[in-house]
């Protein structure tokens, strides 16, 4: 046979060929794929504080972004801020419920991740059992748009601080049913970026 470009009907006449070009096309696929699923969610590793009895009991969402930004934050949970915070490297998140009429509420940091030019911290608020069946089984009511998702920038205000984002509030149980003393669970998540616009999102458990 002489040489020189075959066509596509003599590559496929060839199993050796043939594999080999199956194989070329596996092989780029995966690449692709790799690829995106990289440029789309990059896992982000910080460090995670949570509670159940923060000062405040205002649900919020706040950003942290200088060291006294990071104290103010801690104040909100009525601790001590750990010595960690480097300004212009890190910021840090601040997530809090509110008051709950009852104990067993608590957050739950599902991930965070950068997306594209974001970064985006996903969490769910965890109930006792019985409500969080008795919230399943209720029918679903509108959600106001801004009500899971809150969006903060680097320079979010004068102060540093991003505007309170609206919060979604459980059941708390029957009426007249003690659940015990009022909580108010809080996360602090500390972030090993500066550079990014953050956006914080509430998962539903439904």
């Amino acid at each position: 046979m002489p040489f020189g470009p075959w066509s596509i009907s003599q590559v496929l006449q060839r199993p050796s060929l043939r594999r080999l070009l199956r194989f070329a096309v596996l092989c780029s696929t995966a690449l692709v794929i790799g690829y995106t699923i990289g440029a789309t969610a990059q896992t982000i590793e910080g460090r995670q504080w949570q509670g159940t009895t923060a000062a405040t009991r205002q649900p919020e969402q706040v950003v942290a972004m200088t060291l006294a930004e990071w104290r103010s934050l801690w104040s909100r949970v009525g601790g001590h801020p750990p010595d960690l915070f480097e300004p212009g490297r890190m910021s840090a998140i601040g997530i809090f419920l509110g008051a709950r009429a009852g104990t067993g509420y608590s957050i739950n940091v599902l991930s965070t991740s950068r997306r594209r030019d974001r970064i985006i911290v996903v969490f769910e608020e965890r109930a006792p059992a019985d409500i969080m069946l008795a919230q399943r089984a209720a029918p679903a009511a509108p959600r106001p748009i801004s009500g899971g998702s809150s969006s903060f920038a680097p320079s979010a205000s004068a102060s540093g601080f991003a505007p309170s984002a609206p919060m979604a509030n459980i059941p708390t149980g029957p009426a007249g049913r003690p659940t015990g003393p009022t909580t108010s669970p809080w996360a602090i998540i500390l972030i090993p970026r500066a550079d990014l616009p953050v956006s914080v999102e509430q998962r539903w458990f439904r």
